[in-house]
């Protein structure tokens, strides 16, 4: 087992988001190095269970009181998931591969979400593709229901839903997207793909979106990228809220995003051990007069010559809100199908169960300590608030009446911008190279805006123990 394991999840959630090293690196490869053997089993397994106090932190006892939300949730949620990868060698020095999985999930007792005793059994992965070389390039086509990342997850990531009907909110274990077509191709530093993308979303939300997108990067070295992708939604049936509080029907249909992506992480000389990542987004939409932007980086570096090896790191994104101001136009941001973990580009361990990454400007900072080879410790405090006031941050949410500019009307968002603070610790300990234990708390802490719009407003705790199994 290398030191630099990342264990990870899809989120939004709350636990369960220990990273071990530096920020993942992402390099110009046509596909993952080949298995050992012609035919690998896996097996990945998980159980968490977590407990939440003031869940939301009074939101829904403000706008919702009749639906009864509980101030407190314990429940426990698992998952299962068996899998294959298979490769054989063709003629003319091809090599096909494919693999395939199932992932069974399940949530006991009533989680964060109100969602109770709910589980699914589901195929994860299954895919086919083909890799070879031609006139000094390097291939590789691939099809079917499979993992795909842009970049480091900024806007492409999470490709399947997670939670109510299928259970395991938490712990977010599916990622793959329902049915993907990748093509690569690579020759020394430069890559290229072309991708079409169809979500695996859940039931109740399916939003029937369907993107395809193209993306080039160069490496000159393992020690940085850079990288420029290009993302269109051909089609899809999710709705854009709009300030104040108008729905625009089937929004997220024609959206074009153009993606910069950075990667700076020197292995050897003055400055090994710094790291530089970060990815900045333009997007647009003529069908609704739509424009707007988010970006967001981390600068960390690991200081390996002092106790506990101790890596620091401070991260700020930025995603744009709608203009109350411009009824004409649309400038909210819409984070696609990120990486929401707390490790990534979430808004706080708990506050990303609340807040999305559209008008958010959000700080983080962490420290990660290695205090052996088997004990590792990861302290993290975020601050989060609205890109723009009276503005939604989420669907409806904190729909009111107001005075704004002298008149009475209905608005949605918070009337001031500083929304949480939260503070987030980790603990994981290895107990063999296949099993693993992690524990910790988070707390999140109302801000002036929130306190404005909830009268009761009180801190949020979430505590959780978790063990996994990964061979």
């Amino acid at each position: 087992m290398k030191l630099h394991l990342k264990f990870t999840h899809v989120a939004p959630c709350a636990a369960f988001a220990a990273t071990i090293g530096l920020a993942e690196p992402v390099y110009a490869q046509v596909s993952a190095p080949p298995p050992a053997a012609p035919v690998t089993f896996t097996l990945d397994g998980s159980a968490q269970l977590t407990h939440e106090k003031n869940s939301f932190l009074g939101l829904g006892q403000q706008f919702a009181p009749a639906a009864g939300y509980a101030r407190s949730h314990t429940w426990l949620e698992a998952f299962v998931k068996p899998g294959m990868k298979a490769q054989t060698s063709l003629a003319n020095g091809l090599t096909g591969y494919g693999g395939a999985s199932l992932l069974a999930t399940g949530t006991l007792g009533t989680d964060v979400f109100e969602t109770k005793e709910k589980g699914r059994v589901l195929f994860e992965d299954a895919y086919l593709g083909l890799r070879g070389q031609a006139v000094g390039w390097n291939w590789d086509v691939s099809a079917g229901a499979q993992p795909y990342k842009l970049g480091h997850g900024f806007l492409l990531s999470a490709g399947a839903g997670n939670g109510f009907e299928r259970g395991g909110a938490i712990l977010a274990p599916r990622r793959a997207w329902g049915m993907t077509g990748i093509g690569r191709i690579s020759s020394g530093p430069f890559m290229a793909e072309a991708f079409h993308l169809n979500p695996n979303e859940l039931e109740f939300g399916d939003t029937g979106t369907r993107l395809w997108g193209l993306h080039g990067q160069w490496s000159p070295s393992e020690d940085g990228s850079v990288g420029l992708a290009h993302i269109r939604v051909s089609a899809s049936a999710a709705p854009y809220p709009k300030a104040p509080v108008t729905i625009i029907e089937n929004g997220r249909e024609g959206l074009q995003t153009t993606d910069l992506i950075w990667r700076y992480e020197p292995r050897s000389g003055a400055l090994a051990g710094l790291s530089l990542i970060g990815e900045a987004a333009w997007q647009r939409n003529s069908r609704i007069d739509m424009k707007a932007g988010g970006w967001g980086f981390e600068l960390g570096y690991r200081l390996a010559q002092m106790p506990f090896m101790p890596r620091l790191s401070w991260s700020m994104r930025r995603f744009s809100g709608d203009d109350p101001g411009t009824a004409d136009k649309l400038e909210r941001f819409d984070p696609l199908f990120y990486d929401g973990g707390p490790q990534t580009w979430s808004s706080g361990g708990n506050g990303s169960f609340a807040f999305y990454n559209s008008n958010l400007v959000v700080h983080r900072v962490r420290a990660e300590f290695v205090l052996s080879q088997r004990d590792f410790v990861n302290l993290n405090w975020w601050k989060v608030d609205a890109a723009q006031a009276n503005s939604p941050v989420q669907y409806g949410q904190a729909a009111r009446l107001a005075i704004v500019d002298g008149s009475i009307g209905v608005v949605a968002g918070f009337p001031k911008r500083p929304l949480t603070q939260e503070i987030y610790a980790e603990y994981t300990r290895v107990l063999t190279s296949n099993l693993f234990v992690s524990t910790g708390v988070a707390g999140a802490f109302p801000g002036s805006g929130l306190k404005a719009v909830v009268s009761d407003a009180r801190d949020w705790w979430g505590v959780f123990a978790n063990l996994t199994i990964k061979y």
